[in-house]
């Protein structure tokens, strides 16, 4: 996602420089370029990349992109690059990114959000858009800013058809209850997505994690859709049939799952506001288990 973001923002003539850890990633793009196929054509960027520490100036705009149990580490990595103007904006999946910013910059230079865009890693350094998506963004204090109006823009005149959306929250449980479902049965099944849609007893399962999400999000005073969240459901089932959930790959290759933002964190939020979470919890501790436990023999 960071890839599609970056390059977009080039494209705008913005100056864009990437922050990455991976020494694979870091060489292909140096010799090839940051490329992207698909939606908006076979494109190449050169683009600075570079761990963190290699640059000195402050930013002015920080997109953070990482996986959400990653979020406090890259920020401490990046902090150095925070100065007096520099702002935040965090579209991660789950929730707690907004908290663990926090600790290193002023609520009121945090802007949160949603994409719905997908992007696919074909190899390192090239993506591809299979179609279109949006972004919601919204000010984590609460309040509109002539700021926040110019990233909503940029990103907008970036192609990548972003809004400002003051009930983005919203957005971001219904994201959260569908991810909640689909990563965590998929990766303690194995199953994709079409093979989860096909078996009764996975759709049980999985509408049953989306009406706890969703209670916990009422609870918080969230006007979050239920049926907007099965009909979702309902489309990746019959549409994205071959798909194998994030959380499905990771597991299978031995990466870290992002359970302590999406699925943990649900169930989290629910003992805090004492509202039963009892499927979620169990797919929580389960996901926890397979994660300390190594890859998939």
């Amino acid at each position: 996602m960071g890839s599609l973001f970056a390059g977009r923002l080039a494209e705008r003539g913005n100056e864009v420089s990437l922050i990455e850890v991976s020494g694979v990633m870091i060489d292909a793009i140096e010799e090839k370029g940051l490329r992207m196929a698909g939606l908006f054509g076979e494109k190449a960027y050169s683009l600075p990349i570079a761990p963190a520490d290699h640059y000195a100036e402050a930013f002015e705009l920080l997109i953070v992109f990482t996986k959400g149990m990653y979020t406090t580490a890259a920020m401490e990595a990046a902090k150095h690059l925070l100065g007096p103007q520099t702002w935040v904006l965090t579209v991660q999946n789950g929730i707690g990114n907004v908290g663990a910013i926090e600790a290193f910059l002023a609520r009121d230079r945090i802007v949160m959000g949603m994409t719905n865009w997908p992007s696919t890693l074909i190899e390192p350094g090239l993506i591809t858009v299979p179609g279109e998506g949006e972004i919601k963004v919204w000010a984590a204090n609460g309040q509109a800013s002539a700021r926040l109006e110019a990233i909503s823009r940029a990103l907008d005149e970036a192609g990548l058809n972003c809004k400002l959306d003051p009930g983005v929250e919203v957005s971001i449980w219904e994201k959260l209850a569908f991810n909640s479902a689909l990563n965590s049965l998929a990766a303690v099944t194995g199953l994709t997505v079409g093979e989860m849609g096909d078996r009764q007893e996975a759709r049980d399962i999985a509408f049953a994690i989306v009406d706890e999400v969703v209670a916990v999000a009422k609870a918080r005073g969230l006007a979050v859709d239920a049926n907007y969240v099965r009909q979702s459901l309902e489309h990746a089932f019959a549409n994205h049939r071959q798909h194998q959930p994030s959380m499905l790959q990771d597991r299978l290759a031995g990466r870290r799952m992002e359970i302590s933002t999406i699925t943990g964190a649900v169930s989290r939020a629910g003992k805090t506001l004492n509202v039963a979470t009892p499927v979620t919890t169990t797919f929580a501790n389960l996901l926890t288990i397979f994660d300390n436990s190594g890859p998939v023999a």
